[in-house]
């Protein structure tokens, strides 16, 4: 039938496409339909995050995350477990910004300023005069792919954030006997006679016969199992490749260059004015201030008629002590440095123009402009590499953004077949084979991504063997990809994993042997806690576990120190065992550090358990404010 609907498209379209009209016209149309909306994911109060925010994230996460490390891998940066971290990560700054908001934690431009010259950078760029110098900010901020507004946007979030978790960590105070009592059972070290026996030293005495291989492959075919897999065809949408296609003419470039040559610059245009200020504000009457403006318009009329007054006036009336002396000279300044009226006011101007009177927060201002620094531009020939590949970048991601929606849309709409998407693009289809549903490291990385091989096994690909809905991986990079054939899972003969089978077999019963030579002298140990032949000494803690597990140095540092010593055998994860001696506890420092490194390494101890403390406090508080918003993560845990 649906082959009969494909060949004859036209013909249906005509017949029902009427029939689709009435319909609405008189049943009408589900509301759902202008509603839908990306699924949510968690809930925080009354804010959502839907699927397309995590996503969003999600993408934003693995991106900045390749900047810092190109060697981390798809398979790495998409796993279910980091997306997981991904969403609790903006669950939690939802949390905090609820709170934030209810609680109106505001803060103000004085706050904000105090926090920014604590920072040595920044406070690097105040002269002698106080004033900061606004472009050499915008500058330093810009190395780092920041704007000010931005930055201090993100500044302000931190600073409510302390405030709302100064109310946790100020509680969490930690008493010296409290100290003591968790410096020791964190820090401390144990005193162990140790001896090993190795799985490898027992792997010559397996006896391997093909009645034992066969044995142990019927009894564990689970472990030779080949999973089910995919053999697929696929296209990739890539913004490099894009960019590798694209060729700009010179006069392209140079009108490029023209348009947007202000961007360039290495530094902005500075304008040096001069001011008369008026002072007032918010505390002061209608009448006052209306007062402090008449001496304004009155001062501003004497500059009209003798424009070369502004100096004497400004010595005599200015209420800015900052300049007052000079003349009201501000000296040059970039774009910004000023408050918003006063700055859009001076860079209207040209040289010495008079302003009319600008009210600003501070009062009242006449402004003279006295001269102007042009922005500094490289020519053209300088920044020709500079321009072209900027250029290229900016064609390529409008193309990619189009190219992207065609690609969504054809592939979804015409989907049998990868070769539509690929002839309107010019995209080559390419071939995988034995892909499973994890990812593997010999795999291309665009199908190590996780959502990638989930799409590839869903029933509509492996069953309908429709093209999947593409994926965006990240890296400017957009995938679909069909199934081209299913392989079940099987498990694989014997001939072929013989080898396999013998060296696991071989694992298997060397690490029995090892166990069983381990708990016969466990047995002689604790007859005779002297017979320790063939051991070593060794001191273990928390901080050095000397390649015991969490649970066996936890196992060792919790005996009673009455039990001392005590002799205990612990079966290690690479198939070796280990018996050990527990004899005593260690003293906390060296007998070779001398008082000050003393008093240093408990300090630095202390404030460890201290900073382990507030962390407990604030992830409790950070629980308790969950509940009251009544958190919802509906997203199920990998």
């Amino acid at each position: 039938m649906f082959d009969f609907i494909r060949k004859h498209l036209k013909v249906v379209m005509i017949v029902f496409f009427p029939l689709v009209i009435f319909a609405f016209v008189f049943v009408g149309m589900d509301p759902s339909m202008y509603t839908q909306r990306s699924p949510v994911v968690a809930k925080v109060g009354s804010t959502e995050i839907t699927q397309n925010d995590w996503d969003f994230q999600q993408r934003n996460y693995a991106d900045n995350a390749r900047q810092s490390n190109p060697q981390l891998t798809s398979a790495e940066l998409d796993s279910p477990q980091q997306r997981y971290v991904v969403l609790e990560g903006l669950v939690r700054d939802a949390v905090f910004a609820q709170v934030i908001n209810d609680r109106n934690y505001v803060i103000s431009n004085n706050q904000l300023a105090r926090d920014l010259v604590k920072q040595p950078e920044i406070a690097a760029l105040r002269g002698a005069d106080g004033r900061m110098d606004m472009q050499g900010y915008r500058d330093l901020l810009m190395q780092y792919g920041m704007s000010s507004e931005g930055y201090e946007a993100n500044v302000r979030r931190q600073l409510a954030m302390q405030q709302v978790l100064g109310i946790a960590q100020t509680t969490s105070i930690l008493t010296p006997v409290q100290a003591n009592l968790a410096v020791d059972a964190v820090f401390q070290n144990r005193n162990l006679q140790v001896k090993r026996f190795t799985a490898g030293d027992y792997a010559a005495q397996v006896a391997v016969t093909d009645e034992a291989l066969k044995s142990f492959y019927d009894a564990n075919q689970a472990l030779f199992q080949r999973p089910e897999q995919v053999d697929i065809e696929y296209v990739v949408l890539d913004l490099q490749h894009l960019m590798d296609r694209i060729e700009i003419n010179e006069e392209e470039l140079r009108s490029y260059y023209e348009n947007n040559k202000a961007s360039y610059a290495t530094s902005q245009e500075q304008r040096h004015a001069r001011h008369i200020l008026y002072a007032a504000d918010t505390s002061m009457s209608q009448t006052q201030r209306d007062a402090v403006r008449a001496k304004a318009d009155a001062a501003l009329k004497q500059l009209r008629e003798d424009p070369s007054r502004f100096e004497a006036i400004a010595k005599a009336e200015s209420d800015d002590t900052g300049s007052k002396d000079s003349g009201g000279d501000l000296g040059f300044f970039g774009r910004g440095a000023m408050v918003a009226d006063f700055d859009n006011a001076v860079f209207k101007m040209q040289p010495n123009d008079i302003s009319e009177v600008i009210p600003t927060e501070y009062g009242y201002h006449i402004i003279e402009l006295v001269d102007i620094k042009p922005a500094a531009i490289p020519a053209y020939e300088e920044l020709r590499d500079r321009l072209a590949q900027d250029v290229k970048n900016n064609l390529a991601r409008n193309q990619f953004l189009e190219q992207a929606e065609t690609l969504r849309n054809i592939a979804h709409d015409q989907s049998d077949s990868l070769q539509p998407v690929a002839d309107e693009l010019g995209l080559s289809i390419q071939t995988a084979k034995g892909l499973s549903r994890t990812p593997q490291p010999d795999s291309p990385e665009v199908l190590q991504s996780a959502p990638v091989l989930q799409a590839l096994f869903d029933s509509r690909a492996t069953q309908d063997r429709e093209n999947i809905d593409a994926v965006d991986i990240g890296n400017s990079q957009i995938i679909t990809a069909r199934v081209v054939q299913l392989n079940p899972a099987q498990v694989q003969p014997l001939d072929e994993v013989k080898d396999q089978v013998k060296t696991l077999l071989i694992e298997q019963e060397s690490a029995q042997l090892a166990r069983q030579a381990g708990e016969e002298a466990l047995k002689a140990w604790k007859a005779d806690a002297k017979n320790t032949e063939g051991s070593e000494a060794m001191l273990i803690s928390r901080q050095q576990p000397q390649g015991l597990s969490p649970a066996d140095v936890n196992t060792i540092l919790t005996l009673p120190s009455t039990q001392l010593p005590q002799v205990l055998g612990f079966t290690q994860t690479d198939g070796s065992y280990l018996v050990a001696n527990v004899q005593s506890i260690a003293p906390l420092f060296a007998e070779s550090m001398d008082e000050q490194q003393r008093t240093q390494l408990r300090d630095m101890y202390d404030m460890q358990v201290a900073q382990s403390l507030a962390a407990a406090e604030t992830e409790a508080y950070y629980e308790v404010l969950k509940q009251a918003l009544k958190v919802q993560i509906r997203a199920p845990r990998p």
